[in-house]
């Protein structure tokens, strides 16, 4: 029994993942990072660790995954959507701003296909507004914005450490925050130890065990400590597909702002407005029967029927996030990929859409 608790002691704790959390805190330059088991757990321990309960809302993009719903809902906040920017796919901070009243707790921004666009007009606004400003991050590990770091313009932020992201291990995440109370506020509950309420009468969070283990954080942190590597590497395969789509005239390429890395943890075209949802739909099952992997990113969240029921306004409407979710194309992306390789795609992705264009006409 002895043998096997320290086993148990080591696989949770440890040198590697004790390194790990030292790389995510100087990567989003805050002061610590608590790695949980899953993604969705860090989401949701951060929530709980801010007091963040029924009756409270959250401002969340439109278009994004649908983790950050997740995790607001199962604290029993009312998650309230703001519009995507038409360019960047981000939270649109004028879209954030008149969704924010009395009740708003938190302003979620997300990081979509690890793009930190918008963080620094975003911050400026939550001082504004006297709310606290949570990056999720996402796969946007090692982004920056002239040279700061994404993930220290917010009171915290969520890392994805899982499979859809520049450096992960199966699955993953991480709350990384320079306040001292959130940080000490999240380890308790990933130990399983419940909290004091911060205000109202209202128990606090019951405790919520999430560890990441330390076989995770050895598969994990080579990749951090190569981070800038594969971020290069990477960017090399993006730029081969922006060359290459460049002069097709019915594909948006993703643009970078100038000042601007990120580490192309996907790479997410869009079909413009000629184009419908059934188009794109084919375009995809075309890649797919020629074995090439792509994906269609999200359904907008508010549009989820087990969404909509909770929402204060279900009938609400986010134009540039339904325009854009019917059209968006993820292709291939991992350092591998080769000219030839992104050569073969981008020939395939015309062939589809000359298909789709004519079955159209």
């Amino acid at each position: 029994m002895i043998g096997e608790s320290i086993g148990r002691g080591e696989s949770l704790h440890g040198p590697d993942l004790n390194t790990v959390e030292e790389i995510l805190a100087e990567r989003t330059s805050q002061g610590e990072a608590i790695t949980t088991a899953t993604y969705l757990d860090a989401a949701r321990i951060l929530l709980m660790a801010m007091d963040i309960q029924t009756g409270d809302e959250v401002v969340l993009p439109a278009f994004a995954s649908g983790v950050m719903t997740q995790a607001v809902v199962s604290v029993g906040a009312t998650p309230i959507y703001a519009d995507c920017h038409p360019r960047t796919l981000n939270i649109n901070p004028q879209s954030v701003e008149a969704c924010c009243n009395s009740n708003t707790r938190a302003i979620i921004a997300t990081c979509i296909f690890g793009n930190p666009a918008g963080l620094p007009q975003l911050a400026a606004l939550c001082g504004l507004l006297e709310v606290p400003l949570i990056e999720d991050l996402a796969g946007g590990l090692g982004s920056t914005i002239d040279r700061r770091s994404a993930g220290s313009f917010g009171r915290a932020s969520i890392v994805d450490l899982g499979t859809r992201t520049v450096a992960g291990c199966g699955e993953g995440g991480a709350i990384c925050t320079s306040d001292q109370r959130t940080a000490d506020r999240c380890r308790l509950l990933r130990k399983g130890i419940d909290l004091e309420p911060l205000r109202g009468e209202q128990p606090g969070a019951l405790g919520h065990r999430s560890h990441l283990t330390n076989m995770q954080a050895a598969m994990l942190l080579p990749q951090l400590q190569r981070l800038d590597e594969i971020m290069e590497s990477r960017a090399l395969v993006a730029a081969m597909y922006t060359q290459r789509l460049a002069g097709v005239s019915d594909v948006i390429v993703p643009t970078v702002d100038p000042g601007t890395t990120l580490g192309w943890p996907e790479f997410v075209l869009r079909l413009d407005e000629s184009y419908t949802a059934e188009d794109r739909n084919e375009v995809v099952q075309g890649l797919d029967r020629h074995e090439i992997g792509a994906a269609r990113p999200w359904t907008p969240p508010p549009h989820r029927p087990q969404v909509a029921a909770r929402l204060n306004d279900p009938e609400g409407e986010w134009p540039v996030a339904e325009f854009v979710s019917q059209r968006t194309i993820g292709l291939p992306m991992y350092s591998g990929l080769t000219e030839r390789d992104t050569g073969l795609v981008t020939q395939t992705l015309e062939l589809m859409m000359q298909r789709a264009t004519f079955r159209r006409s």
